[in-house]
């Protein structure tokens, strides 16, 4: 039995985790309030299982570890997640110790004497949300590490062929979950998949060479038919999505797919399938060489094209990012839909960058989208309170690519170098010729949709300056409680050296966010200028 214990008065304030006397018990807030603190962010932190159940079983006036509570490893963990957000000025040494009981519950719990019921289901959110904890804190291992665990496990429980209409699918689980007791269970069961993969592949993005991106998800045989997931509330109504197989292989190839409304409407959809296009971004760019052959040049270009079309398609169907009356109310589904369009924006970075020395369409892309990425609406995105770790990587990107394009600016006005992103590794002709024409010719199926949905037009040097200020006051902010984005990864693909300039390299290296405003000051950046030029109200220090 845990030596948790909840240090409130008993009744409705929550259930008390009372605590053998092997050791010694941790003091904790009431566990009402440690819910209240985890659920106010859970949406971007990859839980995906229904509150409501949740906390009625989690406050149940019954000991640590009974089977009508959420297994031991789960409460840990969303216990150790309300210590970290809550306000509390003195958390460290607690939060510390609720890690290692985390870990240690989650660990065990597969393998009880006394099995919970829902022990597969739980120790996947459990091995999920650590994931995410370690990602938020900048532990890339740790996170990858519990990633892969919970992908192993949702792979193992047949999580990926759930409502297949494949009557001869070759997949095999190891482990036969009983059947789902309603919508709502077998939602969570579709969610938690596609929770998974989603923590999955942002984390191989944010730090795995472009070419090692793939992985679990990637092996042959893994077959994943288990359709797009909705939120929620329409598994509450009992909504469920139409059954589906091949679910990815269709979506990447344009296969036109069943889907309902609701899924279409779903913001857990589109965030999976928009951290899927950053993903498949990410490893196009990775396959580009400048001296690849022509047959290989035309390949990848007929698969950029096809990528471009994705994303171009799934950003049109984005709501947009329009302000609410009662905004607080909100900022759970400002933060979901905030974090669609950034994924999105990240996508266009990252496909067109490969061709913006030699094309000046891609390179307008890349800016107009890190400038829309970092505007986010006109939101001041501090009153979201917390962001999802991936806005770290998303931000430094664009970040990284403002200070190519004003490098660029005056580098060509003092007439150092010539040419887009001159600084960028030279194409070899014949790709150089087969990106310019063929895109100019086109047009990628998305031209009209980047240029006519009221974006930022392409900016002069001072709005530009503007902008990078804007993006690094909000990695600053989000600095103080997110080691993550106080971190510069600078093995990151985002940093890719055939992408990189030296003056690049000298200001993220040697430098965390949270001083970047202050200190390390890019070389060619007049920062005296960035302050004067972005001195009016909406670009105050910290946001806007």
């Amino acid at each position: 039995m845990s030596p948790l214990r909840s240090t409130h008065t008993g009744g409705s304030s929550g259930s008390s985790d009372t605590a053998s006397t092997a050791e010694p018990r941790i003091a904790l807030p009431g566990t009402r309030s440690l819910l209240e603190w985890f659920f106010a962010n859970a949406v971007s932190f990859g839980f995906f299982l229904d509150h409501s159940r949740f906390s009625d079983s989690a406050l149940l006036p019954l000991h640590f570890g009974h089977q009508s509570r959420p297994c031991p490893g789960l409460l840990s963990t969303v216990y150790l997640w309300g210590i970290h957000l809550s306000p509390q000025a003195q958390r460290k040494d607690l939060e510390h110790t609720l890690l290692m009981r985390a870990l240690r519950d989650t660990a065990s719990d597969l393998s009880t004497a006394n099995p919970h019921p829902h022990r597969f289901i739980h120790t996947i959110q459990a091995e999920t949300l650590l994931g995410y904890y370690f990602f938020r804190n900048g532990n890339i291992l740790e996170a990858k590490r519990h990633a892969s665990s919970a992908a192993s496990l949702a792979l193992g429980c047949g999580l990926n062929t759930l409502r297949s209409s494949n009557e001869q699918q070759q997949w095999s689980s190891n482990i036969n979950l009983p059947p789902p007791q309603d919508a709502i269970e077998e939602g969570e069961r579709i969610n938690g998949f596609w929770t998974v993969f989603t923590l999955y592949r942002d984390v191989a993005v944010t730090v795995d060479p472009p070419r090692s991106v793939c992985g679990t998800f990637d092996a042959p045989g893994c077959q994943i038919d288990t359709p797009w997931p909705l939120d929620m509330d329409m598994y509450k109504k009992n909504i469920l999505p139409p059954c589906s197989s091949m679910t990815i292989h269709e979506f990447l190839n344009q296969i036109q797919q069943t889907v309902n409304d609701d899924q279409l409407a779903s913001a857990t959809s589109m965030i999976t399938k928009a951290s899927l296009l950053l993903h498949q971004a990410s490893f196009v760019a990775g396959k580009y060489d400048s001296n690849m052959p022509t047959h290989e040049a035309q390949t990848l270009f007929a698969t950029f094209q096809s990528i471009q079309q994705l994303i171009s398609s799934l950003r049109s169907q984005l709501p947009p990012l329009v302000k609410f009356d009662n905004q607080n109310q909100h900022l759970p589904a400002l933060r979901e839909i905030h974090l669609a369009h950034s994924l999105i924006h990240g996508s266009i970075i990252r496909l067109n960058e490969i061709f913006s020395d030699s094309n000046a369409d891609c390179r307008q892309y890349c800016v107009k989208s890190a400038q829309a990425m970092i505007h986010g609406g006109g939101f001041d995105v501090a009153e979201f309170g917390c962001v999802n770790p991936i806005m770290g990587m998303l931000w430094r990107l664009a970040c990284q690519t403002l200070v190519q394009e004003i490098v660029r600016l005056r580098s060509l006005r003092t007439g150092e170098v010539q040419g887009p992103w001159p600084y960028l590794s030279s194409q070899s002709s014949e790709l150089a010729s087969i990106s310019s024409f063929s895109y100019r010719r086109d047009h990628l199926h998305a031209r009209s949709d980047i240029e006519d949905r009221g974006d930022l037009p392409l900016a002069s040097e001072d709005s530009l300056l503007a902008s990078l200020q804007r993006g690094l006051s909000a990695l600053t902010f989000f600095s103080t409680n997110s080691a993550l984005m106080d971190k510069s990864f600078l093995s990151s693909p985002l940093t890719n050296t055939r992408f990189r300039h030296p003056l690049v390299d000298s200001y993220f290296s040697g430098c965390t966010q949270s001083t970047m405003l202050t200190t390390q000051i890019y070389p060619c950046i007049d920062y005296a200028h960035l302050s004067n030029s972005a001195s009016s109200s909406a670009f105050d220090f910290p946001i806007m």
